[in-house]
């Protein structure tokens, strides 16, 4: 099949929600904006795109960030302490990560060497939309091959990786903030489009 590509405003928002969702249900790869740059999207629990992304990263050890439709689904995939509900309270839908320890049933494509995993309720309603049409867990990595800069623009993410484009325009480059909450209480990880407080870098996560 070949690869399509979308304009947002061009369609309506429900068309590109289903047309994304019917890519990512047929093991395919999509990319969409996310909160400040392009990310690549697969379902998690789909081996074969899975495999294609880890291919472009590189890197078969990091876990990905994964997607939620709702706040309420944080439970379920994630050990969600008092401290990290009320995060997700505060800041979902919304441009911050949590890192958490991850339950047994969460996809193992998300889930990271130490046990925990990265799960966000993204603040684009397009996003959201789409995980909700899938009915699971949907994988995002920014997009771009490792140890090259993120993808502001559609045109910037590496070629002949996305089935489906959808094209939002220029993005402002900012990622998601990364917020590790554990035994050692409330950790930035990395500072993106919400500011949090001090925080020092402990290995990001491979998405946007």
């Amino acid at each position: 099949m070949s690869a399509v590509r979308l304009e947002v405003g061009d369609r309506p928002e429900a068309e590109l929600i289903t047309r994304a969702a019917t890519a990512l249900l047929a093991d395919e790869i999509v990319l969409l904006p996310a909160e400040g740059v392009y990310g690549f999207h697969a379902l998690a629990s789909s081996a074969t795109a899975v495999e294609r992304i880890r291919a472009l990263k590189r890197d078969t050890r990091a876990g990905f960030i994964g997607l939620i439709a709702h706040p309420e689904d944080l439970d379920r995939w994630a050990h969600a302490s008092p401290e990290a509900l009320e995060l997700a309270r505060r800041h979902w839908p919304g441009a911050v990560t949590l890192v958490l320890e991850a339950r047994p049933e969460a996809p193992a494509s998300l889930r990271s060497e130490d046990g925990t995993i990265a799960l966000r309720c993204p603040g684009s309603a397009l996003l959201r939309g789409v995980v909700q049409e899938v009915g699971e867990p949907v994988l995002s990595t920014s997009a771009n091959r490792s140890g090259e800069p993120a993808a502001r623009e559609a045109d910037d993410a590496p070629a002949g990786v996305a089935d489906l484009t959808i094209d939002g325009g220029p993005l402002d480059g900012r990622p998601s903030t990364l917020v590790r909450v554990g035994p050692k209480g409330v950790q930035i990880l990395r500072q993106g489009a919400v500011q949090l407080g001090d925080g020092s870098l402990d290995g990001p996560r491979a998405g946007p």
